[in-house]
């Protein structure tokens, strides 16, 4: 082999290998936190403090439910108790014997009565399944709250793969370009090139370092919002530990249509709350209607010298006449409530059978672009970058091939990335409007 040779495979296998163990170090700070999507999940739904609280609103909800099922407290009155009796009342007065023998009561009165009450029309029960149905209703919108949240959260992470993609291959190409530069900038010395070409390397070298410059923005917010929602400290850098392909079972190949219409009027959150909020309205409107039945209150008392005897035990029982106020307006507010749920309920489940469509179009659109992406062309583009590059320096290429394929390079990349990143967002999509893991 000879030197120049030598020289030559050194310098491509630097260009190859150099950029690559430049980015692993850059991404792998000491305070870099790598994990899996799996792994982020199980971490994500442990400590995500909205989740919590809204798992709360379910706790409140059983709690109504143990405070319908208890019974009315009795009533206990004591009253007509006279702390005292003037020598005139005694005297004019029949008079009282002591209740004790020590003489507690002596010509005392006293009037004691214990009431209580009953619902009529089976209004307990029917407030305990109102109290139910607000559960299902709080357990519906956790649900809902959860996939939302859960969308959001993995779209974020296609974020964070897509953004650690993309600054990877631009500071590849900014490795590429370094050398070159110094290389170019020699040339110029040497008068081998114009002051021209020159200057159309180093605005390339300067428009990668603010592509860079903003992906690099970008990715931090992403950061942000992914630390925010994992409760990770501030210091730390997140690190999406997965290889870009897409997994053949993303890409829902053996998914139809009509399945997904079927599992999303089936379980889509929206949808369901809206069921919930239908059980809710005919709760309440069964309640109401049972509120026209007046309630009963039964009494026994017991009155010592205010009577014609002595002691005197009565009992009684009360109850509502209901002559003016049946109830009618709150019967016929809930009975709209009903209604108004019931439009609600149908709205909903219209607007998802349009969405199901629309995303799923929207995906297969991708997975048949993704499907016509080459990956071996994608993997070697690598390889033919550095080739060009070499070429380029050897003046084998001009330096308008040189640029356009470094932008082709470029885009070309991007493009697959993307795709990757929208495919997975898609599914996101279609995975929270038919409320399952597709």
């Amino acid at each position: 082999m000879t030197l120049k040779l030598f020289q030559h495979t050194v310098w491509l296998l630097l260009l190859l290998v150099l950029p690559l163990v430049q980015v692993q170090a850059q991404h792998q700070p000491a305070d870099t936190v790598s994990f899996t999507r799996a792994e982020a999940e199980a971490l994500f739904l442990q400590r995500n403090l909205a989740l919590i609280s809204e798992q709360l609103n379910i706790a409140q909800a059983d709690a109504q439910i143990l405070q319908a099922k208890a019974w009315p407290n009795p009533e206990l009155e004591i009253s007509e108790v006279n702390f005292w009796a003037t020598p005139h009342q005694v005297a004019n007065g029949d008079g009282n014997p002591p209740l004790f023998r020590n003489g507690f009561g002596e010509n005392r009165q006293l009037s004691v009565q214990l009431e209580q009450l009953v619902q009529t029309a089976r209004k307990r029960k029917k407030n305990i399944s109102l109290q139910v149905a607000n559960r299902d209703l709080a357990q519906a919108a956790y649900t809902d709250f959860l996939l939302s949240l859960k969308a959001e959260f993995r779209n974020l992470l296609s974020d964070l793969l897509y953004h650690q993609n993309n600054i990877a291959l631009l500071r590849q190409q900014q490795q590429v370009l370094t050398p070159l530069i110094r290389a170019q900038e020699a040339q110029l010395n040497n008068g081998n090139i114009s002051k021209a070409d020159f200057y159309r390397i180093r605005a390339l070298d300067l428009s990668l370092r603010a592509e860079l410059s903003q992906a690099v923005q970008e990715s931090n917010e992403v950061q942000k919002n992914l630390k925010t929602l994992l409760l990770v400290p501030s210091q730390q850098t997140l690190f999406l530990n997965e290889p870009s392909p897409i997994q053949g079972q993303n890409l829902l190949l053996n998914r139809t249509l009509d399945n997904l219409l079927v599992l999303a009027e089936s379980n889509n959150p929206a949808v369901r709350v809206a069921e919930s909020g239908i059980r809710v309205s005919q709760a309440e409107h069964t309640l109401e209607r049972a509120m026209r039945v007046p309630d009963l209150a039964f009494n026994t008392n017991y009155d010592r010298g205010g009577n014609i005897l002595l002691n005197f035990i009565g009992f009684g029982v009360t109850l509502d006449l209901p002559f003016f106020d049946r109830n009618k307006g709150n019967i016929q507010a809930a009975n709209i409530r009903v209604q108004q749920s019931r439009h609600v309920h149908e709205l909903q489940v219209n607007e998802v059978r349009n969405e199901v469509v629309k995303t799923f179009s929207d995906f297969s659109q991708l997975v048949t672009l993704y499907q016509s992406i080459d990956e071996t062309y994608i993997n070697d583009l690598d390889q033919v970058l550095a080739g060009v590059s070499r070429n380029f320096q050897r003046r084998n290429i001009g330096l308008l091939e040189f640029l356009d394929f470094f932008d082709a390079f470029k885009e070309n990349k991007l493009l697959y990335f993307d795709t990757i990143r929208s495919i997975e967002s898609k599914k996101e999509d279609l995975n929270y409007i038919t409320g399952t893991d597709l």
